[in-house]
C-alpha cells in the first residue's frame, strides 16, 4: 500500500493554483510513480476534459496542447501514455508537431510574443521525455542534448534563460541575449530529471546524452550543501532552493537506478530527501517550504523571503517521487515503462 504522506504531499500540491503543464505533469508523474492510481486517473481525466489546467488567457487547441505555452502543455503527453490514454496521446503529438516553434534547433518554451527566440532550461522536462515516450527518440534527444549545448557553462551546471534569436555579436547589453544566465537551481533540476525521464524508455544508447549526464551531475555533486541546493547553484550566499533540491536529488537517484549514475549520487539523493524533511518540511499538512516561487530577473539575485514559497507544486510532486524512490523501495527499472510506451 502506498503510504499516506506521499497522498498527503500529492494533494498539498493540488491545493495550490496549477496552470501549467509542467507543474501538473509533475503532480501527475509524482501519483503514477508513487502508486496512488485513484488520484492519477482522476487527475488524467480532468486534463482530457480541460478541467483547470489551461493558463487563463491561453488559446486551447486542444484539451492538451495550449498556446502560448506549448512546451509546458507538452509535458502531459508523457502522464497520458502511462494512463493508457494512446489515442489521446498520438493526437496530443500531432498537434505539438505541427505547431512547434523552434530556434537554434531546440524547440521555444512560449509561443507569446513577448518570449520570441527564447530557449528556456525548463523545456528539457516539458518535451524531450513525452517525444520520446512517443517513440520520437532521436528529437528526443537531440532537443536535450542542443539545449545543453546552448545554455550550459563549461562546467555542465545549466544556466535559465537564452535569447536564442539574437546573434552575440549584435547584443547591446547581453542581457538581451540572458535574460537569467545565472545556474538557476530549479533550471539543472528540470534538465536533470528531463535526462533521466527520456533516458528511461529510450531503445538504445545515447552516449553523448549520458556524457553530458554525468557532466552535469558531477558539478552538481560539488556544490551540494548540507543535502541542498540553492536558488543559484553556484553562489553560496543566494537562499536554499528546496523544489531544486528534490529535483536534483530525484534525477540522482533515478539516474543510479538506470544504471548511468554511480553510488555517490543515490547517497546525494538520500541526503537531500533527508535534508528536506528535516528541515523545510510540514509533516501535518505534507507541505513542502522554501520553495523558490520563480527564477532570479535579468541576473539580479535575491536570497529575500518574499522569493519563496511553499507547497508549490513543481515541489510537492518531485518530492513524492524521491520520497518514493528513497523510501519505499521502488526502482524504476521495475515499473516497465519502456513496455508500458510500446503499448
Amino acid at each position: 500500500m502506498p503510504e499516506i504522506i506521499v497522498r498527503k504531499i500529492l494533494e498539498r500540491g493540488l491545493g495550490e493554483p496549477i496552470n501549467t503543464g509542467g507543474k501538473h505533469a509533475a503532480m501527475l508523474n509524482g501519483m503514477y510513480l508513487s502508486g496512488w492510481s485513484g488520484l492519477f486517473l482522476r487527475e488524467i481525466r480532468n486534463t482530457l476534459q480541460g478541467k483547470g489546467n489551461i493558463p487563463r488567457g491561453a488559446k486551447p487547441l486542444g484539451r492538451i496542447i495550449s498556446h502560448p505555452n506549448i512546451s509546458d502543455s507538452m509535458s502531459r503527453i508523457r502522464p497520458l501514455v502511462l494512463a493508457g490514454y494512446i489515442k489521446e496521446a498520438k493526437a496530443a503529438l500531432k498537434l505539438y508537431q505541427k505547431e512547434r516553434v523552434e530556434v537554434a534547433g531546440v524547440p521555444i518554451f512560449s509561443t507569446a510574443p513577448s518570449t520570441q527566440g527564447w530557449v528556456f532550461a525548463d523545456t528539457a522536462y516539458m518535451v524531450p521525455p513525452s517525444l520520446a515516450i512517443m517513440g520520437e527518440e532521436r528529437m528526443a534527444v537531440s532537443d536535450l542534448v542542443k539545449t545543453h549545448k546552448l545554455l550550459a557553462l563549461k562546467n555542465g551546471l545549466l544556466r535559465h534563460i537564452l535569447n536564442a534569436a539574437v546573434r552575440e555579436q549584435d547584443s547591446y547589453c547581453k542581457t538581451d541575449l540572458w535574460i537569467d544566465g545565472t545556474a538557476w537551481g530549479r533550471a539543472n533540476g528540470w534538465w536533470v530529471a528531463g535526462a533521466v525521464d527520456t533516458l528511461e524508455v529510450l531503445s538504445g544508447s545515447a552516449r553523448e546524452l549520458t556524457a553530458l549526464l554525468r557532466k552535469t551531475c558531477k558539478s552538481l555533486l560539488e556544490f551540494q550543501d548540507g543535502g541542498f541546493w540553492r536558488c543559484t547553484v553556484d553562489d553560496p550566499y543566494s537562499a536554499v532552493d528546496t523544489s531544486a533540491t528534490v529535483m536534483i536529488g530525484y534525477g540522482f537517484v533515478k539516474g543510479h537506478q538506470l544504471g548511468y549514475l554511480d553510488k555517490r549520487y543515490e547517497a546525494a539523493g538520500f541526503g537531500a530527501l533527508e535534508a528536506v524533511l528535516r528541515h523545510h518540511f510540514d509533516w501535518r499538512t505534507g507541505t513542502l517550504r522554501h520553495q523558490q516561487i520563480g527564477p532570479l530577473i535579468v541576473n539580479v539575485a535575491s536570497p529575500t523571503p518574499r522569493y519563496l514559497s511553499d507547497a508549490n507544486p513543481y515541489g510537492q510532486g518531485f518530492l513524492a517521487q524521491l520520497y518514493t524512490l528513497c523510501v519505499c523501495g521502488v526502482n524504476v527499472r521495475t515499473l516497465n515503462v519502456k513496455q508500458v510506451a510500446g503499448g
